[in-house]
């Protein structure tokens, strides 16, 4: 006999076999031993959860002869044939081959036939969803008012595609994803009783990768026996699903909650290079991390069983909750941005970059505490309070205004007065800390650097256009690969979001994939000093670095193009007439050498040239 799938050998027969939708299958039970057949009913759900099979179950059981407590007895003729499909009172159509209105006019025209064989006959659409418009709309009045004899049963994944019309005239079966302990249960029976040797973690990985599908997990089951005939292993689940190892999972979860950034990277790309996916990783690292979060939070013993180490279950116990909503924020953002990239592994090492650094509102939140005014029992300590933050906001908005005098035509020698004037009488307050001080002045100078950059760089940009040479951005881009090799693992990852976009002489335009990154970079002078070096070691010639954020590249360089406009074409023009009179010296020197030469076969060598 020819091999047959593990989910069409195990396909449930009986509503008790179905697995994880107990409460549709008691209700369809239900309403076969009370006789409240409806006419139409609509199941809907994600793949793999038990729609086709409960279709199958029940039409069978609406014509078995020998009915068990609502249960088909799969002993009758009709029930051994609706096993086999050849049960002339059960068709099953698939909407998504016969969409047309011609097939379903040939339904309604067949209706009206009573069934040959058992009591009903039933009609088992799968996939309704794909039915065109007019093909619905031919169904309409046959699924409102059938003949006694006729049930319809509409199955789909979709039923957001479903017209509500064709909704209103059934019952609707709504089918939730299995559960992981459920599919682990039933594929430990099935392989208990296929007599197949098998390792809990193994059934785990393919549970997970399943994602509430039965039928995903009996496939992924299936293959692995073809790979290893004779057991189940744990290896072989990791090398068929893509997945990573637990252990190497909970190394860079590890990683990510110590912030050591060198450490993750290092073992996510020997985990991507073993043949795991970004995508699984991530799925990977969500899990565990609110299994650990609910360790964490709820102090459930129960989940300690997700760790494969103790000492791993007790060091996340010591982690800030606060880390883990972080961290899995991040994650579903780079799921998210997988599916706009091919390069799949940017979005994974972005994310580990940032989840590895503490949340910028937590550092703002700890930063700005002491300033905040704490709460006091005197009514005299909260006046004080009161006060100094009038005049804080006062000093701020007057700040304010003289900056926006400068800004209007102002010269650049009253700077020093705006931020001196005043000030030591605005700020000085008896109860003042100094952690109060050292605060406010943190909070001040990322406004200045912001509010500064954008003109500055915008100016640099401008200066480096304007001497911009092809060759030189050539050799930047040469040397590009050289760096790959001499940087750390922390800082390689800089390279893939950085490209060198223009160069001149003695000045290089790198343009920054993410804000993020721009930031950083602008403010490590660490980092831009050693790839600077680096760049002059390679390329046997020194070029500084000019970051620009790739939002605003585009409009950069189209705003210089328009400024100097002018100016471009003029060296474009004095190019190529550079280039044309170069040709014509060429051509000329060529014809006076064709005339020597000729002259020279005439005469021979007795002929004297001069110009």
């Amino acid at each position: 006999m020819a091999y047959q799938a593990l989910y069409r050998k195990w396909r449930p027969r009986t509503f008790d076999s179905v697995v994880g939708q107990e409460a549709i299958t008691d209700t369809l039970k239900n309403a076969i031993k009370r006789g409240t057949i409806s006419h139409a009913f609509l199941f809907a759900g994600p793949r793999g959860t038990g729609k086709t099979s409960c279709a199958k179950i029940f039409a069978k059981a609406l014509n078995c002869t020998n009915l068990q407590d609502g249960e088909p007895c799969n002993e009758c003729e009709n029930c051994l044939e609706a096993d086999q499909g050849s049960m002339p009172d059960i068709m099953e159509i698939d909407a998504a081959s016969n969409n047309g209105v011609d097939e379903i006019r040939d339904i309604r025209d067949k209706v009206k036939y009573a069934p040959t064989q058992g009591k009903y006959k039933v009609y088992i659409i799968d996939e309704v969803h794909m039915l065109s418009l007019g093909a619905f709309n031919a169904l309409l009045k046959t699924l409102e008012e059938p003949p006694e004899h006729v049930v319809f049963i509409l199955a789909t994944t979709e039923l957001q595609k479903v017209p509500a019309t064709i909704i209103s005239r059934t019952q609707r079966y709504n089918f939730k994803r299995i559960s992981k302990a459920a599919l682990e249960k039933r594929m430990k029976y099935i392989l208990d009783q296929e007599k197949i040797a098998y390792e809990d973690q193994a059934i785990s990985v393919i549970a997970q990768v399943a994602d509430g599908g039965m039928r995903d997990a009996l496939s992924i089951l299936d293959q692995l026996l073809s790979y290893e005939k004779g057991s189940v292993n744990y290896e072989d689940a990791l090398q068929i699903t893509g997945f990573a190892a637990r252990e190497k999972i909970e190394q860079i979860l590890l990683a990510l909650l110590n912030e050591d950034t060198g450490a993750a990277l290092t073992v996510t790309r020997e985990v991507l290079a073993n043949g795991a996916s970004s995508k699984n990783i991530l799925d990977e690292l969500i899990d565990l991390a609110t299994n650990a979060l609910m360790v964490n939070k709820a102090g459930d013993t129960e989940d300690d069983d997700h760790f494969l180490t103790p000492e791993f279950a007790q060091k996340v116990k010591e982690i800030p909750s606060e880390r883990y909503f972080n961290l899995i924020t991040l994650a579903n953002t780079a799921l998210n941005d997988l599916r706009y990239t091919n390069q799949q592994q940017i979005p994974l090492e972005v994310f580990l970059v940032r989840a590895s650094q503490k949340p910028a509102v937590t550092e703002t939140t700890k930063e700005a505490a002491p300033v905040a005014p704490a709460p006091s029992t005197s009514n005299a300590g909260n006046a004080d309070l009161q006060a100094e933050l009038a005049a804080l906001k006062k000093q701020v908005v007057d700040l304010t205004q003289q900056l926006s005098q400068i800004a209007n035509g102002k010269t650049a020698t009253n700077v020093n007065q705006v931020f001196h004037m005043d000030t030591p009488a605005a700020v000085k307050k008896p109860s003042k800390t100094p952690a109060e001080v050292a605060a406010a002045k943190t909070a001040r100078k990322p406004r200045r650097r912001v509010k500064e950059n954008p003109s500055q760089n915008r100016k640099q940009v401008y200066h480096v256009l304007e001497n911009a040479t092809r060759q030189d951005l050539e050799t930047i881009k040469n040397v590009w690969p050289d760096l790959q090799s001499v940087l750390a693992v922390s800082e390689r990852a800089l390279l893939d979001v950085l490209e060198p976009v223009a160069a001149s002489p003695d000045q290089v335009v790198m343009k920054c994939k993410y804000a993020l990154w721009f930031e950083k970079a602008s403010s490590d002078s660490d980092l831009l000093t050693k790839l600077t070096d680096y760049i002059e070691k390679f390329a046997k010639h020194s070029y500084s670095i000019v970051l620009v954020p790739d939002s605003d590249w585009l409009a950069v360089r189209s705003e210089f193009v328009k400024s100097h406009k002018e100016e471009l074409l003029a060296k474009k023009k004095q190019k190529i007439e550079a280039i044309q009179e170069e040709k014509a010296e060429t051509e000329e020197a060529k014809d006076d050498s064709e005339v020597i030469n000729k002259a020279k076969d005439l005469f021979g060598d007795t002929v004297n040239i001069k110009d």
